[in-house]
């Protein structure tokens, strides 16, 4: 489906240029997606929140989140565990006599229902968030640095500062509670062939390793949990999906796309249990219209399909909720992990919370739900007595929405 051009771009992405494309072919099938959801911020105003069907190329809208102020969503990630979604709104207005006011607001949304839960303004500029599952922390990635971001106040800390790089930082990919940000550092070469390096980022001490020079320019990097793999998506020629050494640079084959050579990657997102990276490319057969597929390739095997018709939408950005359990013994492992990665910076408040816990899981398992949920409304309790001092925010949070659900499913 061709749309109608109307580009604005938020944050620091790079302006695109205007390519005649031909149409794309249908190639040999990849391995099939898991059970997750893929979401997207879809629209020519870059403003909803959608569900996409990768093998298809449907968008199915849930919500316009442009605000009052006709705002742009140029980010998203999520947490899987509590079903949120987080998102950066830029809104750009006039101050006369001649001035603008440009606003950052990050969006806290339940994945399940599309609705927001809190809007907080950002005093930092925002080019890509991404959430570390592992640790509950929330990354901003800005052109000057690296912050952890408190999607429940706004607030930022500062993790690393990027002002020594050149040229432009366009993506980046976290390591589940591995304390390590992976990001591309993108050198358009002015003149020369464009080259890009792969910065390695120390979360807990902001020290950074860059990687000598990628051949090429991959743009957007992505994290498979499952494989432990840093990719990218090559621009061309030819168009190949490429797993990444951080810190070697050296960029491995995995398998070739079919595609247009002048197509424009702006999305990517991973399934962890079946190994498929997903890809938005955006190619534009005339001046004023923009074609959408995805790309679905497989990154062990590198066999790839692409969506069986064009994009119903225009998509800027790509999420996919992986399916989580929750159970009496993933949220006891969930504070043990936070105890680990000093989400919970207290042994005797996690060892009273696992006693909590422990007591509530055998009172379900005799049946007395009512007794259970009793146990599991102390704990929360006692967690949001702790949330910001002993357990971070973030963390709390999760653990609050964990056991909300254990509550409300009990056998």
């Amino acid at each position: 489906m061709a749309r109608k051009v109307s580009r604005r771009f938020v944050g620091f992405a790079c302006t695109a240029f205007v390519w005649l494309v031909p149409a794309i072919s249908q190639v040999a099938p990849a391995q099939a997606a898991g059970t997750g959801t893929m979401f997207a911020i879809t629209g020519i105003n870059q403003s909803v929140l959608s569900r996409l069907d990768p093998a298809t190329g449907v968008v199915s809208p849930i919500e316009d989140l442009a605000g009052p102020n006709q705002g742009q969503l140029g980010t998203l990630t999520g947490d899987p565990a509590t079903h949120r979604l987080f998102t950066v709104r830029t809104s750009v207005t006039f101050v006369p006599p001649s001035s603008i006011n440009i606003t950052n607001e990050v969006l806290t949304i339940n994945s399940q229902d599309g609705t927001v839960i809190t809007t907080k303004q950002v005093n930092a500029p925002v080019n890509q968030v991404v959430f570390d599952s592992a640790s509950s922390t929330l990354f901003l990635l800005g052109f000057n640095g690296i912050s952890k971001l408190d999607p429940a106040t706004g607030a930022t800390t500062p993790v690393a500062s990027l002002s020594g790089f050149c040229c432009g930082v366009d993506s980046m990919a976290v390591v589940p509670g591995g304390q390590t940000v992976y990001v591309n550092n993108d050198n358009p070469g002015f003149g020369n062939p464009p080259s890009d390096q792969i910065l390695t980022v120390d979360t807990a001490t902001g020290a950074i390793t860059p990687s000598a020079t990628v051949p090429g320019s991959v743009r957007i990097i992505s994290y498979d949990t499952a494989s432990g793999g840093v990719f990218g998506l090559t621009d061309c020629c030819p168009r190949q999906l490429v797993k990444l050494d951080p810190s070697t640079a050296a960029a491995t084959p995995i398998g070739t796309i079919d595609t247009p050579a002048d197509a424009m990657t702006f999305a990517m997102a991973v399934d962890p249990a079946s190994h498929t990276v997903f890809a938005d490319l955006q190619s534009y057969p005339s001046f004023n219209t923009i074609q959408d597929r995805i790309v679905s390739i497989n990154d062990v095997s590198g066999s790839f399909t692409l969506s069986s018709s064009l994009a119903t939408d225009t998509v800027w950005s790509m999420y996919f909720e992986v399916p989580v359990v929750i159970t009496p013994d993933s949220i006891k492992a969930d504070v043990q992990s936070a105890l680990a990665t000093g989400a919970i910076s207290n042994a005797g408040v996690a060892s009273s919370l696992l006693a909590e816990l422990s007591q509530a899981q055998a009172a379900r398992a005799r049946g007395q739900c009512g007794t259970a949920g009793n146990l599991y409304r102390a704990f929360i309790n006692d967690v949001n007595a702790q949330s910001g001092k002993a357990i971070a925010a973030a963390t709390a949070g999760r653990l609050v929405s964990e056991a909300q659900f254990l509550i409300a499913n009990c056998p």
